[in-house]
C-alpha cells in the first residue's frame, strides 16, 4: 500500500512520516531526495548552476544555504528551482516504490495535489496545523515572512489540501498526539492489508 503525506510548509508532515517509519513503514522524503540530488546527481547540479550561477556550487554539489538565500523570498526563482527538481524527485520516488517490498510505503510530497500526484497513491494524508504555530515553526527554521509567502505562492492552502486528502491529521497538540494519530493510521492500514481489502476499506 502506498501513502502520500502532504501539508503546508512547517506543518509537521516530516515528523508524521518519520513516526510512520518508526512503526514499520518504508518511507521517502521529498526533502531528503532533493538533498541527495543536490549533492550527488551531476545532471541536477549542472541544471541548478546553469540557472543560478556558480555561486551556489559548494564543496560537494550544491551549497543548499547559498541556494536558499537566492530563492527564498523570490517566487520566480523558487518556481524555476522546483521546475528543475520536482520531475527528478518524482522519478526517484517512483523508483523507490517500485523496488520496495514493504507492506506500507509512505512518501512525503509537499506539492502532492499541485503536481497532480494524488492519483498515484492508494491513500493521501494531509497534515494541518494552527496558522500561528506554523508561522512560529517557520521562523525557527530561519524562514521570514517574505520567504514564507514565496513558498506559499506555489502551494494550495492547508485547508484545500485537507479538503482533497483522504485522511486529515491535526498537528495541534504536540508530539504525543501526533504519534497517536500515526499509530492509529498505521494500525488501520495494517488491518486493511491483513484483510485483503482496498485502501479505502475499514476492517
Amino acid at each position: 500500500m502506498t501513502i502520500a503525506v502532504t501539508g503546508p510548509y512547517a506543518s509537521g508532515k516530516s515528523a508524521f512520516v518519520r513516526m510512520l517509519g518508526e512503526l514499520g513503514a518504508e518511507t521517502a522524503s521529498a526533502d531528503g531526495i532533493v538533498h541527495d540530488l543536490l549533492e550527488n546527481d551531476e545532471a541536477a547540479v549542472h541544471r541548478v548552476t546553469e540557472r543560478f550561477g556558480e555561486d551556489v556550487r559548494g564543496e560537494h554539489g550544491i551549497d543548499r544555504k547559498a541556494l536558499g538565500r537566492m530563492v527564498f523570498g523570490d517566487a520566480e526563482a523558487l518556481r524555476d528551482l522546483e521546475d528543475i527538481l520536482h520531475p527528478l524527485v518524482r522519478r526517484e520516488t517512483d523508483l523507490r516504490i517500485a523496488a520496495s517490498e514493504a507492506g506500507v510505503f509512505v512518501a512525503e510530497i509537499p506539492l502532492l495535489f499541485e503536481g497532480e500526484r494524488s492519483g498515484s497513491f492508494d491513500l493521501t494524508v494531509a497534515v494541518t496545523v494552527p496558522e500561528e504555530r506554523r508561522r512560529s515553526w517557520a521562523a525557527e527554521r530561519g524562514i521570514d515572512e517574505a520567504a514564507l509567502r514565496a513558498i506559499e505562492a506555489r502551494q494550495l492552502s492547508g485547508e484545500e489540501k485537507a479538503r482533497r486528502a483522504d485522511v486529515v491529521v491535526e498537528n495541534d497538540a504536540g508530539q504525543d498526539k501526533l504519534r497517536e494519530q500515526a499509530k492509529a493510521l498505521f494500525q488501520r492500514l495494517s488491518g486493511v492489508r491483513g484483510a485483503g481489502g482496498g485502501p479505502g476499506q475499514e476492517t
